[in-house]
């Protein structure tokens, strides 16, 4: 009797255990059945929404297809049928300085010359180059006699060819730009001259995208949305708000990025440029090859500025490379960096006392200070320690810190000591 019961319980579990199996898999292919049509319900609302949530972020559906055209043409080297127009006071200058730059400069000129607004004048300083730079040029030159070629026997750095360039200038408006980069768009200056027709401004902002040399995918860049450099549409921004746009979103005390701080993505009046470069003067950039002069000079040109606006344009491909004055290299261009970033931060708490900026936005400012000061020490850079030993003392005499950059330059301070 006890093995019959035995068995009996053994063939209960056993029926109990494949009832409890059987409901499971039954449950499990309901879930996967249903979920089937949650998911098609779901890829259904987001495709109806695509049409929607368009008119609010269009930028983020655009078509790049034709930008991507016209940057292959330029970099094949592919002239359009343009007719230039010569005049004695062009509307636009495109000042570049460009340092062996073979690779890069012929589709540089191209994606200028290639624009459909031709009333403009091309100013390039070759800096010292010991490549075919000048020589490619001055074929390019050759072809068209708006270029103006101006040649630095021995390098003289970024910051003192692009303001030679200005200087050298017969135009109205300038656009800086970076000599391995291009033009994105070959409509880009006629649509700042139509707008600048109707509203007169000081300085025209325009979007960037990023591309990494080598690759064919251009793109925003990483830490930005899509509508970075053209949140504010396109209304018009004024004096006194203007000088603090670079830190605040307009009409509020918000600390803000969204400003473009590079030089390169903007049209600005040239006779702003040349007031913005005698503020800075040669003090901080006879030594040195700067690689912060473009956002210096950016931000001291707000505060001579009447106007800005910044559009919903596509305008300019900023490719990174490498190697480059902002990144990579062996160690005297890492030196030339540290030192440029010294240079930068000085010369910029000079700006917020002259100008009676809140002190506080050097905060934002010095957050790379702790990457240069371990390369200050692996390069027994004593000069520039002590440099930036003595600004942070002069900034914690300041009044009205705030509490985060107290912290902050207390822990600094403790770094120098280590």
């Amino acid at each position: 009797m006890k093995e019959v019961k035995i068995l009996l319980d053994i063939d209960n579990y056993n029926e109990n255990s494949f009832l409890k199996l059987k409901l499971f898999c039954e449950l499990i292919f309901k879930l996967i059945f249903d979920l089937k049509y949650v998911l098609c319900i779901f890829v259904i609302l987001f495709l109806l929404s695509i049409p929607s949530f368009s008119l609010f972020y269009d930028e983020n559906f655009i078509d790049l297809t034709p930008f991507i055209k016209y940057i292959t043409d330029c970099k094949n080297f592919i002239k359009y049928n343009r007719e230039p127009i010569i005049n004695i006071h062009p509307y636009i200058s495109v000042c570049i300085s460009a340092k062996n730059m073979q690779d890069y400069i012929e589709k540089n000129l191209l994606s200028i010359l290639n624009q459909s607004f031709q009333n403009f004048e091309i100013i390039i300083v070759n800096d010292g180059s010991d490549d075919e730079t000048e020589n490619i040029i001055h074929r390019i030159q050759s072809t068209d006699k708006r270029i103006k070629l101006l040649t630095h026997s021995k390098n003289k750095g970024v910051y003192r060819s692009r303001v030679e360039a200005i200087y050298n200038s017969n135009s109205e408006y300038t656009l800086i730009m970076d000599p391995d980069d291009m033009y994105l768009n070959e409509n880009l200056f006629q649509e700042l001259y139509n707008y600048n027709l109707q509203y007169n401004l000081d300085i025209i902002e325009f979007s960037v995208m990023h591309q990494i040399d080598g690759y064919n995918n251009i793109f925003y860049p990483k830490l930005h949305i899509a509508n970075h450099y053209h949140n504010f549409s396109k209304s018009i921004i004024f004096q006194p708000e203007l000088s603090n746009i670079l830190y605040y979103l307009p009409g509020t005390k918000q600390y803000s990025r969204t400003i473009c701080r590079n030089i390169w993505n903007k049209m600005i009046r040239n006779k702003l440029l040349i007031q913005a470069s005698k503020y800075i003067g040669n003090d901080y950039y006879n030594e040195y090859i700067i690689t912060t002069d473009d956002m210096m000079l950016n931000i001291i040109v707000y505060q001579f500025s009447q106007n800005f606006s910044n559009i919903n344009l596509l305008g300019y491909l900023y490719v990174r490379r490498k190697v480059s004055m902002s990144r990579g290299g062996g160690e005297n261009l890492i030196k030339t960096r540290v030192k440029n970033y010294v240079l930068y931060v000085l010369l910029f708490y000079k700006y917020m006392h002259d100008y009676n900026k809140d002190i506080n936005f050097l905060f934002y400012e010095m957050k790379n200070i702790e990457h240069n000061l371990l390369l200050i020490k692996e390069y027994n850079m004593t000069k520039f320690k002590e440099i930036l030993q003595n600004l942070i003392s002069r900034i914690q005499n300041e009044n009205s810190l705030s509490d985060e950059f107290q912290s902050y330059l207390r822990n600094l301070t403790l770094t120098f000591e280590n």
